[in-house]
């Protein structure tokens, strides 16, 4: 019985180096503003750093003709993008 070679990528694996220790963030709802915000295990705020949010999405639109019963004619489509981005703080 002949024993297959072991797969390439076998071969090159090691285990992952070292890292560093990350203290523990939990996300909270601030009750007087209603945002979430990150608390560190000691209970203070962490403040993440200036980022932004956005939101990007093609909507799509079909139209065909008729009713359903028989064959209509030529179809139609088309799509929209739309795109949102709110300001950040910087």
């Amino acid at each position: 019985m002949t024993q297959s070679p072991a797969p390439w990528g076998t071969r090159r694996m090691a285990p992952y180096a070292a890292t560093p220790t990350i203290p523990e963030h939990t996300p909270v709802i601030d009750p007087e503003t209603q945002i979430a915000v990150i608390v560190d295990d000691h209970g203070r705020t962490v403040e993440l750093g200036s980022h932004g949010t956005s939101t990007s999405g093609l909507t799509s639109t079909m139209t065909t003709p008729g009713d359903g019963a028989g064959p209509g004619g030529a179809t139609d489509a088309d799509t929209t993008e739309s795109y949102d981005q709110d300001q950040s703080s910087g």
